[in-house]
C-alpha cells in the first residue's frame, strides 16, 4: 500500500533529522566510550520511522540512500547501542541497534561478520528470541538485507565467544569496551569503522597484561595536558620499518598492539601513539633502541610493554626539528607505572 503525501512529507523530515546531526570524531571510540546525545536523538528518529510502517521504512531507505554519511552514521549508531546493551545488559538498546542496520539502504554497508554477530551474540547471552528477533529484522529490512541476516543468524550457532565476531572485549577505568580486530581477507570489506579491511588472517590480541588500560590512562593523560587531541584508540601492527629495518619481515610479533593519533594543537607535533606487549623472551630494550635511531621517533618501555612515538609527516615546514619528545615519555612513563603488573 502507497503511503500518503503527508507520510512522505514526515519521513522526509525524518531523514533530514538523521544527517543534521552527524557524530563527532570521538563517536568513534569504543574503549573510551563516551556519552554522545545524538544516540537518544537517533534513537526517536528510527522510532518514528518504524511507526510508519513497512512502507515508511523503505521510503525512508530511499530517502537516505544519496545522503552522505547517512548509512555510516546509523551503523555507527548500531554499534554504540550494542556496546550500550552490553554494558547495561538491556535487550532493548540491542534491539535498537538491529532496528538501525535493518533500515540501512545499503546492505554492503552493515558489518555483518563482526558489529552484528556481536550483536547477536550479547542478545543470546541476555536470553533474547532468536526467532523473534528474526521476525522482526525481516518486518523493518528490505529482501536482500533479511536473506543476507538470516546467514548471519545461522551462522550463530558455530559461534562461541566475542571473539569469533572479531570483538576483543575489554575492560578500562571507562568501564566496557570493545576492540573490532584485524581481520586480513582476500576480498575488500567494510567494518563498522567504513575502514576497508583485507586478507584472511585475524592479527591475534591476546595480550597478558591489561594493554587497554595502559592505552587509556596515556591517551587521557595527554588530553589533559591540552596539548595534544587524541583519536579513538584501535588495534595496529608494529611495522618493522619503525625500528630500522633490525628485525626480519613486515610486522614485529606482538601479543597485542593499539595505536591512537595524538594530534598537537597551537603548532605542537602530532604523532602516532602505539602501545604494544611483545611476546615472551623478546628483547624488547634493542627493539626501543632500534625505534629512537629512526626517524626521530621516542620510545619508552617496562618488561614486555613497550610505547612508541612515531612523528606524523608535516608538510607546512621541509626542515621541521626533531620533536622534543620529553614530556610525552614522561607521561609515558607514568602511565606504565600506574598500570604495572605484580
Amino acid at each position: 500500500m502507497k503511503i500518503d503525501a503527508s507520510a512522505v512529507d514526515r519521513i522526509k523530515t525524518l531523514g533530514v533529522n538523521l544527517t543534521s546531526r552527524p557524530y563527532d570524531r570521538s563517536a568513534e571510540e569504543f574503549v573510551r566510550f563516551r556519552v554522545d546525545s545524538n544516540d537518544d536523538a537517533l534513537s526517536g528518529v528510527l522510532r518514528a520511522v518504524i511507526a510508519e510502517g513497512e512502507q515508511g521504512c523503505e521510503a525512508f531507505r530511499r530517502e537516505i540512500e544519496l545522503e552522505e554519511g547517512a548509512s555510516e552514521g546509523l551503523c555507527l549508531f548500531a554499534m554504540r547501542r550494542t556496546l550500550q546493551g552490553r554494558r547495561q545488559s538491556s535487550l532493548g538498546l540491542l534491539y535498537e541497534a538491529l532496528d538501525a542496520w535493518a533500515l540501512v539502504a545499503n546492505i554492503a554497508d552493515v558489518s555483518w561478520d563482526a558489529s552484528l554477530k556481536a550483536n547477536l551474540f550479547v542478545a543470546r547471552s541476555l536470553g533474547g528470541d532468536a526467532a523473534a528477533i528474526s521476525r522482526r529484522f525481516s518486518d523493518l529490512a528490505h529482501e536482500d538485507a533479511s536473506r543476507r541476516f538470516d546467514v548471519a543468524l545461522e551462522a550463530m550457532n558455530r559461534v562461541a565467544s566475542l571473539s569469533s565476531c572479531h570483538i576483543a572485549e575489554v575492560t578500562t577505568s571507562h568501564g566496557v569496551g570493545f576492540i573490532e580486530m584485524l581481520v586480513f581477507r582476500d576480498a575488500t570489506k567494510i567494518g563498522f569503522r567504513g575502514a576497508p579491511k583485507l586478507g584472511d588472517n585475524e592479527v591475534e590480541f591476546q595480550p597478558r597484561s591489561n594493554l587497554a588500560q595502559l592505552s587509556v590512562t596515556l591517551a587521557d593523560a595527554l588530553d589533559v595536558s591540552k596539548c595534544i587531541v587524541t583519536s579513538a584508540i584501535r588495534q595496529d601492527q608494529l611495522a618493522a620499518t619503525c625500528f630500522s629495518l633490525s628485525v626480519s619481515g613486515s610486522y614485529v610479533a606482538s601479543t597485542g598492539c593499539l595505536s591512537f593519533i595524538g594530534e598537537g594543537v597551537a603548532g605542537e607535533p602530532s604523532y602516532t601513539v602505539l602501545v604494544a606487549e611483545l611476546p615472551e623472551g623478546t628483547e624488547v630494550d634493542a627493539l626501543a633502541d632500534a625505534a629512537i635511531n629512526t626517524d626521530d621517533q621516542a620510545a619508552v618501555y617496562d618488561g614486555s610493554r613497550l610505547i612508541l612515538f612515531s612523528p606524523l609527516p608535516s608538510f607546512d615546514n621541509e626542515d621541521d626539528a626533531r620533536p622534543d619528545f620529553r614530556d610525552v615519555e614522561n607521561l609515558a612513563l607514568d602511565a606504565l607505572s600506574q598500570t604495572a603488573t605484580k
